[in-house]
C-alpha cells in the first residue's frame, strides 16, 4: 500500500442534527411547572419542529410519527402519556424462535418499554401517568423503541419469515446513484485487497485491522444503506472493535465483512438503498467538544508520528478517526466542511504528501478552527515547516 484510499463523498450532503436544544430546555420547564402536555410538546419540538403539524391531531392529543419501518403511536389520554407501535406479526412457522427472541428483547435490550403480544401481534407498549412524563425520560423511551424496533424488525423479518404490520413508505434510490455505489463498493474492494494482502503479509496486524475496518466505514459514510445492509455492516463494524478476541483472528473476520460487500449482487444492494422517515435519531448530535475528546488520544499519538516522519501511520490513524466520528455522530456543518475537504485533497495521494493535508484537519479540528479563512499554526507549522 502506497497511497491513501480514494475518497467517495457522502450520497447525503449533510447530517446535521435537526435537534433544537432551547425547545428541551422549555420541555423541561414547563414539566417543572406541571404544565405537562406543553412539556410533552416542546419535547416533540426538540427532535423535530415539523412532528407536530405534520403527525399530529388538531388538539395535540395523538401523535403518529413514522420511523424507518415502524410508526410510533402517542396519545396524551386525560392525565395519562401512551406510546405503542406496531412491531411484527408472528410467521406460521418459527414462532417459537421469534418469541424467544422477543423475550431476549424484553429482558436484556428494552428497560422501560416492553414488546407484548396481541392476537399473534407484537407491539412495543409503554404508559405512565402524565406528571411522570419527564423529558429525559420519555426521550429515552423513544428511542429504544425506535432503536430496537428499526433494527431487529428486518432481522426477524430475514431469519424468521415475521411478516411487518406496519409497511414503511422509502424513496428508493435511483438508478444512476445506486450504479455509483455498487462501482464505489467494487473499487473500495480493490483497494483493501491490496492494503491488507500487503499488511498482512508483513504480520503487520493493527494496520491490517486499520483498513478493514475503515473500508466498511467507508461503504457506511458513502451509502448510507438501510434495512438488513445496515444491521450487517453496524455489526461487522462492533465485531472489528472487540478487545476480547486475539487481532489477527479479529481481522481475518473482518476480511468476510469486506468479501460480503465485495460478493453483493447490484441488485441486491439496490434493496437496502432508499430514503426512509425517522423519528429518533440513530447516531448521536456531534458537539465540537465531544469530537475534540474523542480525537485526543489518536493525535497525539499522530503528532508523535509525525516527527518522526512515519506519515503511514498518520495517514492510517486519521481517515479512520474521521470516518469513524461519521458512523457514530450526525455531524455538524462546520466539522464536516473541513473533514471533506481534506479528505478529498488526500484522496489516493503517497503517504509523505497526504499526511500534512490529513494533519491539518485535525489540527484545525482540535483548536477549533472551522472557518474557511482559517490558516494552520502551532504544531502543524513546526512539524511541516519543510513542506
Amino acid at each position: 500500500m502506497k497511497k491513501t484510499f480514494t475518497f467517495n463523498a457522502s450520497t447525503i450532503a449533510s447530517t446535521a442534527s435537526k435537534m433544537n436544544d432551547s425547545a428541551f430546555d422549555y420541555s423541561v420547564e414547563a414539566f417543572k411547572n406541571k404544565d405537562y402536555k406543553a412539556s410533552f410538546h416542546a419535547l416533540l419540538d426538540y427532535v423535530n419542529e415539523t412532528f407536530r403539524p405534520k403527525y399530529g391531531n388538531a388538539d395535540g392529543t395523538e401523535f403518529n410519527v413514522p420511523h424507518g419501518s415502524i410508526i410510533v403511536t402517542v396519545k396524551i389520554e386525560g392525565d395519562e402519556l401512551k406510546i405503542t407501535a406496531p412491531f411484527l406479526s408472528l410467521p406460521e412457522k418459527n414462532r417459537i424462535p421469534l418469541l424467544r427472541q422477543v423475550t431476549s428483547l424484553n429482558f436484556n435490550n428494552l428497560d422501560l418499554a416492553q414488546i407484548i403480544l396481541e392476537d399473534d401481534r407484537l407491539f412495543f407498549e409503554y404508559s405512565c401517568p402524565m406528571a411522570l412524563a419527564e423529558p429525559y425520560k420519555i426521550y429515552y423511551v423513544l428511542q429504544e423503541i425506535c432503536r430496537i424496533g428499526d433494527r431487529y424488525d428486518d432481522e426477524f423479518v430475514t431469519k424468521f419469515n415475521a411478516q411487518r404490520i406496519y409497511e414503511p413508505k422509502i424513496t428508493p434510490y435511483d438508478q444512476k446513484t445506486v450504479d455509483g455505489i455498487y462501482q464505489v463498493i467494487q473499487d473500495s474492494c480493490r483497494e483493501w485487497k491490496e492494503a491488507i494482502g500487503h499488511f498482512e503479509g508483513a504480520r503487520q496486524y493493527g494496520y491490517a485491522w486499520n483498513v478493514t475496518v475503515t473500508t466498511v466505514l467507508k461503504v457506511l459514510y458513502h451509502a448510507h444503506p438501510q434495512g438488513q445492509l445496515l444491521n450487517d455492516l453496524n455489526k461487522f463494524v462492533w465485531e472489528l472493535d472487540r478487545e476480547d478476541t486475539p487481532l489477527p483472528e479479529v481481522v481475518a473476520n473482518g476480511k468476510q465483512a469486506v468479501e460480503y460487500l465485495q460478493n453483493m449482487s447490484k441488485e441486491k444492494l439496490a434493496e437496502n438503498l432508499y430514503f426512509i422517515e425517522t423519528f429518533i435519531p440513530d447516531k448521536r448530535r456531534s458537539t465540537l467538544k465531544n469530537i475534540q475528546e474523542n480525537f485526543k488520544n489518536a493525535y497525539d499519538r499522530v503528532t508523535e508520528g509525525l516527527e518522526q516522519e512515519n506519515y503511514l501511520l498518520c495517514c492510517l490513524m486519521i481517515t479512520h478517526q474521521f470516518y469513524n466520528m461519521y458512523f457514530h455522530n450526525n455531524l455538524q456543518d462546520d466539522v464536516n466542511t473541513v473533514v471533506v475537504n481534506a479528505l478529498k485533497n488526500a484522496s489516493a495521494k503517497p503517504f509523505n504528501e497526504a499526511a500534512p493535508i490529513l494533519y491539518k484537519a485535525l489540527s484545525d479540528i482540535m483548536e477549533g478552527r472551522l472557518t474557511p479563512e482559517s490558516s494552520g499554526g502551532g504544531i502543524f507549522k513546526k512539524i511541516f515547516k519543510k513542506s
